[in-house]
């Protein structure tokens, strides 16, 4: 059986063609699949974030201030141990490091002001490492 040099070249129109819709197929379902997580992670966040507001909210109206001040704070450790420059998020620009860097700074010079230990040891090393690290940058140094 011999191929003919038509038939050759449809063969491998037929396989360029597959692999190039093969290629956009892949492409597509693994970028929705990637979104599909970033905004799930986030939209839990979020969501996680807003119960933290509305138990906070909740002791402020029942005038339990001290359950309201815990429920604020771990929240805000909960969010600075994520932010932590030792593994800094690929790909942000300087404006959102600088704001990142901004709050951690904010963060520590409220935690001077009010020192806490929490019930959560673990939370609090890290936060305690978090703005260690940060004593050893400068956040002048920035535009």
């Amino acid at each position: 059986m011999t191929i003919n040099s038509k038939n050759l070249l449809l063969y491998l129109l037929l396989i360029l063609g597959g692999s190039v819709l093969g290629f956009l197929a892949g492409g597509y379902i693994s970028s929705n699949f990637g979104m599909g997580l970033i905004l799930n992670s986030t939209i839990s966040k979020d969501a996680r974030d807003l119960q933290s507001k509305l138990s906070a909210l909740r002791a402020l109206r029942a005038s339990e201030f001290s359950v309201a001040l815990e429920t604020i704070e771990a929240s805000v450790d909960d969010q600075l141990v994520i932010f932590d420059p030792r593994e800094p998020y690929p790909g942000l620009d300087e404006a959102t490091q600088l704001q990142l860097d901004l709050t951690i700074e904010a963060a520590y010079r409220y935690r001077q002001d009010f020192p806490r230990q929490s019930d959560r040891a673990h939370v609090d090393a890290m936060v305690k490492a978090l703005f260690q690290f940060m004593g050893s940058v400068s956040i002048e140094n920035h535009p």
